[in-house]
Order: C-alpha cells, then structure tokens, then sequence
C-alpha cells in the first residue's frame, strides 16, 4: 500500500512547483511518485501547463507566425501592384484583364492576411495605409460586389 500523502509532501510540491519546477522533477526531488504529485498538485489547485519553457515556446511561435502573415500581406501587395502596372502595358484585353483578376486576388489575399492579423493582435502600424490601397482597389472587407459570377 502506498505511503498516506503528509503535510511535507503538500509544502514541497506547493514550494517546488512555486519554483517553476515539473511534475516529474517535483516527484524525483520528494521521492514521490508523478501520479502523487499531481493528486497533491490539484488539490492544492496547482497546475501543470509546461511552464516557463512551453510559454516561451509558443510565444516565439506566435511572433514567427505574426511575421510570416506580414511577410505575406507585403508579398502579396507587392504582386498586387507588379500586375496592375502590367495591365497598362497588355498586349492584349484578354492579357489586361487576365493581369487585373491577378492583382484583384493577391489584393484579397492581402486583406484577408491583414484582417487575420488584426484579430490576432498582430498588425503592423502599416497595415492601415495598405488596408486602404485593398479597400480602394477591392472596396471594405466583406463585400462581394462579384454577383452574378
């Protein structure tokens, strides 16, 4: 039968896990077992979420991806704008409007990536300026003024 949990128990795992220590460090450094220091852990109304490390973690994943959604919303205005200045020099209509449907939808793009990036808290001051080149070129976020197709 497995030794009853004692007030030392509850003060190492509360002192140990205030220290930023893991479950299973806890439990090596108290010569208990995991399931033991989770059952003292939640009684006590501690909690086992990775720390310090799983936050950092996703911290950096969280700007890594914030910087590939501005990179994309500048790649994509960037082709925007390189298909709009073709369309004056189309050999063709068919080329015109085939450059201008190119333009139309990297401009979507980058309102789509841009609009993600405001509700993620991500946006870059930039994005206003580059919000109203999409809005004047597409009109606001939202509309579908494409009926009929």
């Amino acid at each position: 039968m497995a030794e009853p949990i004692t007030d030392r128990d509850r003060e190492q795992v509360r002192r140990l896990h205030a220290e930023g220590k893991s479950r299973n460090a806890i439990a090596r450094a108290i010569g208990r077992s995991a399931a033991t220091v989770s059952k003292i852990a939640r009684e006590a109304g501690l909690t086992f979420t990775g720390g310090a490390r799983v936050a950092a973690a996703t911290e950096a994943r969280r700007a890594d991806a914030a910087a590939r959604r501005e990179q994309l919303a500048d790649d994509a205005l960037d082709g925007a704008l390189g298909q709009v200045a073709r369309t004056g020099g189309a050999e063709s209509a068919r080329d015109a409007r085939d450059h201008a449907t190119a333009a139309r939808a990297l401009t979507e793009v980058h309102a789509r990536v841009a609009e993600l990036a405001r509700h993620s808290g991500t946006g870059s001051a930039g994005g206003s300026m580059l919000d109203k080149l999409a809005d004047a070129l597409l009109g606001p976020t939202g509309e579908d003024d494409r009926e009929g197709e």
